[in-house]
C-alpha cells in the first residue's frame, strides 16, 4: 500500500525509498507536500503585504483605504501565483540539478522518479517554514507600523529582527532542517538513480553544501536583516 510514512521518511529514509521504489511513480504526495510548502510562502507574503497596506493607508489618509485595498488585492493574487509557481519551479530546478550532477557518476533511473523522490526532502522545510512564519508573525505584530512610511518601515523590520534570539533560533532550526532535507535527498537519489551512498552524498553535498554555507553567512554577517 502506498502511504506517506513520515516517521520512516525522517528517521529511516533508506527504508522509505526502498519501499517506494517498488511502486509506480506517483505525484499524489509530492503535490500535497509542495502545496503545503507553498502555502507557507504565500502566508509569509500576506504578512508583509498587510504591513505595507497599513503604511499606505496612513500615508494617503482617507483615500488610502480604497487604494490599499486595490493594492492588497493585486498583491494577494500575485503572491498566490508567485508562491505556487516559485515553489514548484524550485522543485523542478533542484531535481534537474541533482539529476544532472548524478549523471556524472553514470547513474541510471528516470527523471520522473527523481522528481518524485526529491519532493519528499521538502518535508523538513515545511517545519522550518512554519517556525519561521510564527516567529515573524509574533515579532512583527508587536510593532505598530501604521504610522511609518514604507522606507522607515523597512528599517523598523530590520531593527525588530536584528539580534533577536527568537529570530536566530528560527534560522538555526532552518539550517538544521536543511541538513535533514539533504540527508533525505541522499537516499532519494540512491534509490531513484541507483547510486552508491558515496556518489549520492557527493551529488547532494555540492548544491546543499553551498546553500547551507550561504545560510550560515546570512546568519552570522547580516545582523538579522531580511
Amino acid at each position: 500500500m502506498d502511504n506517506l510514512d513520515l516517521n520512516r521518511l525522517l528517521f529511516n529514509p533508506d527504508s522509505f525509498f526502498s519501499r517506494k521504489s517498488k511502486n509506480e511513480v506517483s505525484f499524489k504526495y509530492p503535490a500535497l507536500i509542495l502545496l503545503v510548502y507553498s502555502a507557507l510562502a504565500i502566508a509569509s507574503g500576506f504578512l508583509v503585504m498587510n504591513m505595507f497596506r497599513e503604511s499606505l493607508s496612513s500615508d494617503l489618509g482617507s483615500s488610502g483605504s480604497s487604494f490599499s485595498s486595490i493594492a492588497i488585492f493585486f498583491g494577494a493574487a500575485g503572491g498566490v501565483l508567485g508562491g505556487l509557481i516559485g515553489t514548484f519551479l524550485t522543485w523542478f530546478i533542484l531535481a534537474g540539478i541533482l539529476y544532472l550532477i548524478s549523471s556524472l557518476f553514470h547513474s541510471t533511473g528516470s527523471f520522473k522518479r527523481t522528481l518524485e523522490f526529491v519532493s519528499y526532502g521538502f518535508v523538513p522545510l515545511i517545519f522550518s517554514g512554519f517556525i519561521s512564519f510564527v516567529v515573524s508573525y509574533k515579532l512583527l505584530s508587536s510593532v505598530d507600523f501604521s504610522s511609518m512610511g514604507p522606507q522607515i518601515m523597512v528599517q523598523g523590520i530590520r531593527q525588530v529582527f536584528s539580534n533577536n534570539p527568537f529570530y536566530y533560533t528560527s534560522q538555526i532550526i532552518g539550517i538544521l532542517c536543511t541538513l535533514l532535507s539533504a540527508y533525505i535527498w541522499v537516499f532519494a537519489l540512491l534509490h531513484a538513480r541507483n547510486m552508491s551512498i558515496k556518489n549520492a552524498s557527493l551529488t547532494v553535498g555540492i548544491p546543499a553544501g553551498l546553500y547551507i554555507v550561504y545560510l550560515i553567512y546570512l546568519l552570522m554577517f547580516t545582523s538579522g536583516s531580511i
